[in-house]
């Protein structure tokens, strides 16, 4: 009696990830892709892609919006909205989001198709960072749109200027998100990879202030701002990698007038992020008294602007949105990795917003440089784990 009902299963499973897999058309997304990345749309110009994007959304029936974030970020657009009503009312409204903008050099890209695996002629990047995400979000509406299929409400949106410190999602107006929880659209690695933590990040802007003198006739009558600089970063304890959760790195410097001035003023700027949001704190505090001290006792002064640069993401692992997306992945025998980063993006402000928000793995490799790849694989993979993960909040 147990091998029937065991075929029968086993027969109901391959069904479902058929199903999924037959309703996203490859050779379509493949042609959309194509031409949304070669659509100029550096950060704070993506207007071109912005009215592309909203054009595809109302051919798909939808009434799409523009915000106005523009106007504080100083580019040509706005943040692109739809909303897609479902006909499941009880099921949670997802969200789901992407970035218009590419690094440079990004005008004119021509996508090179060579087994199975797509790059750029070499001259510009892909655009695969984030045009797989877009591209993922219309094919699996236009998929259920076709399939009829039950689901819960859908917000989509596209972002400007992620690139360039997020500006986009930093200057949307936070009232706009209609969901219970989301899904960014924006991490390398395999479709099924999960990223459910990234950390707070602090950029520390330092200015270390001396004295000027002549350094050959009265060098003794000067502070050396850029000596006073390099043995307060001398004591700190650690840099690069702190541990497991936090780095922390110089990464500008400033300083000098000409080679016969003792150098009056130094500049330079810290990242320092972690996981741990805790332990940031306290190493931001930790090092700003260290920097102080030092320069202080060498008889100069020092000032600090601290610029919270985005806040942590960070959803339990047992958290329904992890939970949904992973029993997505599963079901489409997506190998699942549940994982950390390093990096910020879109999607540390959501959080930050209150929106749960994990990150979701869109097959994007060696993104901002001009060698960057993409499998075929991954981008048709990734629309269907984005139309998995709208079936199956329907289902719950």
């Amino acid at each position: 009696m147990l091998r029937p009902l065991c075929y029968s299963a086993v027969s109901i499973l391959l069904y479902k990830i058929n199903e999924v897999i037959t309703v996203i058309n490859e050779e379509r997304m493949l042609n959309e892709f194509i031409e949304l990345v070669s659509v100029p749309c550096p950060s704070k110009d993506e207007k071109q892609e912005a009215e592309m994007i909203m054009t595809k959304l109302r051919e798909l029936g939808l009434e799409p919006e523009m915000d106005n974030a523009h106007l504080k970020t100083g580019g040509t657009c706005g943040n692109v909205w739809a909303y897609v009503k479902g006909n499941v009312p009880d099921a949670p409204v997802l969200f789901f989001e992407a970035h218009m903008d590419s690094v440079a050099p990004t005008t004119g890209t021509k996508v090179v198709r060579k087994d199975g695996v797509l790059y750029s002629d070499g001259t510009t990047t892909l655009g695969g960072d984030d045009k797989v995400g877009v591209a993922a979000m219309l094919e699996a509406v236009r998929a259920l749109k076709e399939e009829g299929a039950s689901h819960g409400d859908v917000q989509l949106c596209f972002t400007v200027s992620e690139e360039i410190g997020c500006l986009g999602v930093v200057n949307m107006d936070k009232s706009w998100i209609k969901a219970d929880y989301g899904y960014c659209m924006d991490i390398g690695g395999a479709p099924g990879e999960i990223t459910y933590a990234a950390p707070k990040l602090y950029d520390i802007y330092v200015t270390v202030k001396g004295k000027a003198a002549h350094a050959g006739i009265a060098p003794e009558e000067g502070v050396n701002s850029i000596m006073l600089t390099a043995e307060a970063l001398s004591k700190l304890p650690a840099y690069g990698r702190i541990d497991s959760e936090t780095t922390f790195n110089v990464g500008l410097f400033n300083a000098g007038l000409g080679s016969n001035i003792v150098c009056p003023e130094a500049k330079f700027v810290i990242d320092m992020r972690s996981l741990n949001v805790p332990k940031l704190e306290q190493l931001k505090d930790d090092t700003m008294a260290l920097i102080k001290e030092v320069v202080e006792a060498g008889k100069g002064q020092v000032e600090f602007e601290v610029v919270e640069g985005s806040p942590a993401v960070s959803v339990d692992v047992d958290h329904d949105c992890i939970k949904l997306a992973r029993r997505a992945a599963e079901k489409l025998n997506f190998p699942v990795e549940m994982k950390t980063t390093g990096g910020c993006s879109d999607g540390n402000y959501l959080c930050g917003y209150g929106l749960p928000c994990a990150l979701l793995a869109t097959g994007m490799s060696n993104v901002h440089t001009t060698e960057e790849y993409l499998k075929e694989e991954d981008l048709y993979n990734t629309a269907r784990w984005v139309y998995g993960i709208i079936k199956e909040a329907a289902a719950k």
